[in-house]
């Protein structure tokens, strides 16, 4: 009995007050003065003393009051909240036991419940909560407020898990069952990101709790901490440790079933032993379920093919009433067929899970798994159809993030194709396709669909009508190539196609800022590639051919080059060169061309002057497509600047012109003299009125300071200096 109340009391005392009491046993007895709270409708009792097991018991058998309202606690309403409780965490328990092999990194995410469970823990809130409100002084006070923060917990709502149990312990300390109150607030934390004191809380527990199963719990919580950290062997430890501690053996049968889902991610072999090991305890129908199944899946990972086909055998007997684990068992065994590099077998296994639960996970993941061998076989249409047909069975299957992946990849993939080829391609599910997944296709009716189907599909498009659609057209298809170079070698993981695609994307195009940026990918390709040569050579062929690029300064840094410093005096034809230079950026080939000339006629000391004439011939040759007017201006590269980087990128270009020249015809080789602004503005039939402001009545270049003018005359009187 309760040390505060009946302590002091003699024996006699003690006889006539029961005697007293007995009398008087339809009263109620209460831990607060009525005449002290009669104004509060909602008083508080003294937890010190209801909370103690004595007082209830005493109470209880004493005062009839207090029977009673224990009894219609209970009955009415505690215990409807434990059952409803207990309906919504067993299917809660099977859940993360299904899945936690699977995603054991993810133990501390908010959990994925069917509407049934959540159902069941709201209508257990909801009962326990009114234990809370009306029955303070009964029995299931402290009981109900724990199972309120623990429907809380389960239904991921942490926040307000958290405040319920920071109640209990504020409140209720008095409790026997504050230990698992420390735990479960500190399980609340750890999903809150508040580690230090959750697992601090969690420590102090293993060390101090009298209650073994508190123990072995705080040991399970510290364990998912380190598996949701990826640290697998102190998840280990601590998983065998609330083995250890625990007393429950459905419980040791759980924390054993977790120990060998941790183990599997590394060692299949032992794994097998350790799922083995669970059937030891007590495990329920569901979880003995679990275990055979990861045994035999272990077994095929580690190669042990006959003794994992002996197991699926006797699972598929024992099971053959359960259409959802017979389901998970034929597809295991499509998986031994696939690990045994049995081709036909396990993808007619894999047919036949899907044409037998569709709908399913089972039918999603074996969906994919075809979709992985065609891939793997470079038939990426029959791939591209198993991956999208994955996503549209379940989206809980064991690979449904991969195969959403997957499937917009090679989506992607056929979309840029299309771009490719000039005519859509088509992706949908055809015969052959529906016979492998549907078992109720009528074959004669969809082959008639298909044909229909077919045809005036796929029509290239009408040739172009000019050379400037023509043009616009190929850098598309330049573009695709680039893009689907990108997705072999970042996606896919196919290597020689990425390289394939590139060269082509390069070749495909005619823009000079895009083609430089192939170029640089191609380098970065082969430096990922360990190829440093041949990643030097193509920077180098970059700022060689390039040299206008951003990416030249780019390709200069990597190899080790010194950027040029423009740290002196200003060039005079600095001002004229950037609009010029903006002006090519932008694709404003016309008053790019007229800068450039205007530099090379105004400036003919200008540092900048290999440069204008290399801009103008590339204009020439690439955008206004007259080999003639080009050839001038890179011929006077060489004559000017012999030994400059703009000479060597031009020399091949002029030796493959003269080459079309023959001193047995009578066509000579152009003028190389250049062409003066005026001249300019006529070849390109632009009038005066459309003279662009880049060209200034007086001739003279707006923006640049008289000191500028003077170091001008400097330069002409001595061209050295």
């Amino acid at each position: 009995m309760h040390n505060s109340f009946f302590g002091n009391l003699t024996i006699s005392v003690r006889y006539l007050l029961l005697l007293f009491l007995v009398g008087c046993s339809t009263f109620r007895y209460k831990t607060y003065d009525e005449k002290e709270v009669k104004n509060n409708e909602d008083p508080e009792p003294d937890y010190n003393i209801t909370l103690d097991q004595d007082f209830q018991d005493f109470t209880t058998f004493m005062f009839l009051g207090n029977r009673i309202e224990n009894f219609s606690t209970y009955f009415n309403t505690y215990y409807n909240a434990t059952e409803n409780f207990d309906k919504a965490y067993e299917d809660y328990s099977n859940r993360v036991l299904l899945k936690y092999n699977e995603r054991l990194e993810y133990i501390l995410e908010r959990p994925t419940l069917p509407q049934e469970a959540i159902d069941n823990f709201n209508k257990a809130i909801e009962k326990a909560s009114k234990v809370i409100q009306y029955h303070k002084s009964s029995d299931f006070m402290d009981k109900s407020v724990l199972l309120v923060g623990k429907c809380y917990f389960y239904l991921g709502d942490y926040l307000k898990a958290e405040r319920k149990f920071g109640e209990f312990i504020s409140r209720l300390s008095a409790s026997k069952y504050i230990d698992e109150a420390l735990l479960y607030l500190s399980r609340t934390q750890l999903r809150l990101d508040k580690t230090e004191q959750a697992l601090s809380r969690l420590e102090m527990l293993t060390k101090n709790s009298k209650d073994r199963q508190v123990v072995s719990e705080s040991y399970q919580s510290i364990a998912e901490y380190y598996l949701s950290r990826k640290d697998y062997e102190r998840a280990v430890k601590n998983f065998k440790k609330a083995i250890e501690f625990s007393n429950d053996k459905e419980f040791k049968a759980q924390m054993q079933y977790l120990t060998a889902s941790v183990i599997a991610k590394t060692d299949p072999l032992k794994a097998s032993l350790e799922f083995e090991k669970v059937l030891d305890y007590r495990t329920s129908y569901e979880l003995e379920y679990l275990a055979k199944l990861n045994m035999a899946r272990n077994l095929i990972l580690c190669g042990k093919f006959g003794a994992s086909y002996n197991l699926l055998e006797d699972l598929s007997v024992k099971y053959k009433d359960n259409t959802e684990y017979l389901g998970q068992i034929d597809f295991l065994k499509g998986f031994r067929f696939e690990k045994k590099n049995e081709t036909g077998n396990f993808l007619k296994y894999y047919s036949m899970v899907m044409k037998t639960y569709p709908g399913t996970a089972v039918a999603a993941d074996a969906s994919y798994r075809t979709g992985l061998y065609y891939e793997s076989q470079g038939s990426y249409l029959d791939a591209f159809r198993y991956y999208k047909y994955s996503t549209e069975q379940n989206t809980n299957g064991q690979f449904s993030t991969e195969a959403f992946k997957k499937k917009n990849i090679f989506q992607k993939y056929f979309e840029l194709h299309s771009v490719l080829t000039g005519e859509k391609i088509n992706t949908d599910y055809d015969v052959k396709f529906k016979r492998n997944t549907s078992k109720d296709s009528d074959k004669r009716q969809e082959i008639e669909n298909e044909i229909k189907g077919n045809e005036g599909e796929g029509k290239p498009g009408g040739l172009a009508n000019s050379n400037d659609s023509v043009r616009i057209e190929n850098e598309k298809k330049a573009k695709a190539k680039f893009e689907l170079a990108e997705l072999f070698l970042y996606e896919i993981g196919n290597s020689d196609s990425a390289e394939y695609y590139l060269k082509e994307a390069y070749s495909s195009s005619e823009d000079y800022d895009f083609r430089a940026k192939v170029l640089f990918a191609m380098a970065a390709f082969y430096r990922s590639s360990n190829d440093q040569m041949k990643s030097d050579e193509i920077l180098t062929q970059i700022i060689s051919e390039y040299p206008l690029s951003d990416i030249a300064v780019s390709s200069k840094k990597l190899l080790n080059i010194p950027v040029e410093e423009e740290n002196y005096v200003s060039d005079p034809s600095d001002s004229l060169f950037f609009i010029a230079e903006k002006s090519f950026i932008n694709k404003d080939y016309e008053n790019a061309l007229i800068g450039f000339s205007k530099i090379i006629s105004a400036y003919p000391y200008s540092r900048k002057l290999d440069k204008a004439f290399y801009a103008a011939g590339w204009i020439y040759e690439n955008v206004f497509m007259k080999p003639d007017s080009a050839f001038r201006y890179y011929s006077s590269i060489l004559e000017l600047s012999p030994n400059s980087e703009y000479a060597m990128a031009v020399a091949d270009k002029i030796s493959a012109y003269n080459s079309y020249y023959s001193p047995d015809t009578n066509i000579s080789v152009p003028d190389t003299g250049r062409i003066n602004p005026e001249q300019l503005l006529k070849e390109l039939e632009v009038s005066p009125e459309e003279k662009p402001e880049l060209i200034p009545e007086d001739g003279s270049v707006p923006n640049i300071p008289d000191i500028i003018k003077e170091d001008e005359k400097e330069i002409k009187k001595n061209p050295k200096k």
